[in-house]
């Protein structure tokens, strides 16, 4: 099939959205939320009571010490993807207690980070992660403004398939809050409220389309244009909505064993203040096993969907974000239903000194999108596999830089990071 090209330089450009992007300055603060919550040795939550009891004796005066000092951390991440361009993702954030008496809580923190591209993309947010009350209490917060040149191949796996594509700009602030409170042993239920205010319109900067492509389109490009049409213009979106966790896992930034199971439904609503009512959902399960010393089983699964008659472009389900699955880039597969799953093997080189700090990990699933998950068959599966390195950042701590390299239906995709893939 024939690609449509504006540019010669530009020739795998994948699809993305402005949400996409804005959350991506906030997973890079999230890297390093992680931090907070396994800074200084966080307990585990499966040893039995004599070794939390033999763990508190041991490791009690360096925890104490730790958590009151506090600490910066400064998370520079190179970026080049088909999506966005070459560039990089950075992140500034300060870990310490709220509380120097509370020895329960995670340390909080707060932090601001960021990209840019060589296509001109932008994009900042600043946020932060409190932890309150002996875990009692969980409080997110971020905002951001991001200005993202990304391509738009259309709605579903037919036109993710094709290399036709609109060059879009999105440009809009976001900003979103969570509460959560513990109700009972690992569970923790609570509300989240997001509000985006952003425009849509076609990237001229990176391509060479006519003025008028909006309302005379090219032919190639008629069908893009009418799937978007609305999407056009400047627009409001509000969202409030339950969100509801269990987690067993014995550390958050690198688990062992246990569980995370997170799962959340958007409102947005026009009685709120957005321009469109509609919903989406999200669910995603990760579970954690040890095989041998050094080594760990981990396997995720996640589920999407929007629904509504009006669901935004930037709402609908992404193949690829958020490292579902790694070897595609996010969104050239997007619908209103999608689903992953995972599965990781992970080795920390049984070595002491500098080599002990380096690890790999092989990893592979499938997935697939579609209108509706009974759309779904087994030729349109996506499957996606690969492998990567590690390497310890801190001596004490089990806090990763993260490079992989996955391979999915149309070629490869580099994934670099602090923190583990899920």
């Amino acid at each position: 099939m024939k690609e449509v090209r504006f540019r010669t330089h530009r020739t795998r450009s994948l699809p993305t959205g402005f949400i996409a992007s804005v959350q991506q300055c906030i997973l890079v603060l999230s890297a390093i939320w992680g931090i907070g919550d396994i800074a200084n040795g966080q307990q585990s939550t499966n040893t039995d009571a004599n070794q939390k009891s033999d763990a508190v004796k041991t490791q009690a005066p360096p925890l104490q010490a730790d958590e009151n000092k506090g600490e910066w951390i400064f998370a520079p991440i190179p970026v080049r993807s088909p999506a966005i361009g070459a560039g990089l993702e950075w992140a500034v954030g300060y870990v310490a207690p709220l509380n120097k008496q509370d020895k329960v809580s995670p340390p909080s923190l707060v932090g601001v980070g960021g990209l840019f591209t060589n296509n001109g993309s932008r994009g900042l947010a600043v946020g932060g992660k409190l932890y309150l009350k002996e875990d009692k209490y969980r409080v997110a917060l971020a905002g951001g403004h991001a200005s993202i040149n990304a391509d738009f191949y259309g709605v579903g796996r037919a036109a993710g398939e094709t290399q036709t594509f609109l060059p879009l700009n999105t440009k809009g602030t976001a900003f979103f809050t969570e509460s959560l409170i513990q109700f009972r042993k690992h569970l923790y239920a609570g509300i989240r409220f997001q509000y985006r205010n952003l425009k849509l319109s076609v990237d001229r900067q990176n391509s060479d389309l006519p003025p008028d492509t909006e309302t005379n389109p090219p032919p190639g490009l008629a069908s893009i244009i009418n799937a978007i049409r609305e999407d056009l213009f400047r627009q409001r979106t509000v969202a409030l909505g339950p969100r509801f966790q269990f987690d067993t896992r014995n550390n958050t930034f690198y688990p062992t064993n246990g569980i995370y199971l997170d799962a959340g439904i958007d409102l947005f609503g026009e009685a709120i203040g957005s321009k469109f009512t509609y919903q989406y959902y999200k669910v995603g399960f990760n579970k954690y096993h040890t095989l041998k010393e050094k080594q760990v089983l981990a396997f995720r699964a996640m589920g999407c969907a929007a629904a509504g008659d009006r669901v935004p472009i930037y709402d609908l389900c992404l193949f690829g974000f958020q490292n579902d699955l790694r070897g595609y880039s996010a969104g050239r597969y997007q619908d209103r239903r999608m689903f992953a799953t995972q599965a990781e093997y992970r080795l920390t080189i049984p070595k002491e000194g500098f080599l002990g700090r380096f690890g790999i990990v092989a990893f592979g699933g499938v997935g697939g999108v579609g209108e509706k998950f009974t759309d779904i068959t087994i030729s349109d599966m996506l499957p996606g596999g690969g492998g990567g390195l590690r390497f310890k950042l801190t001596k004490t701590n089990p806090i990763n830089f993260r490079v992989d390299y996955g391979w999915g239906k149309h070629g490869g995709a580099l994934s670099i990071g602090i923190g583990e893939a899920f």
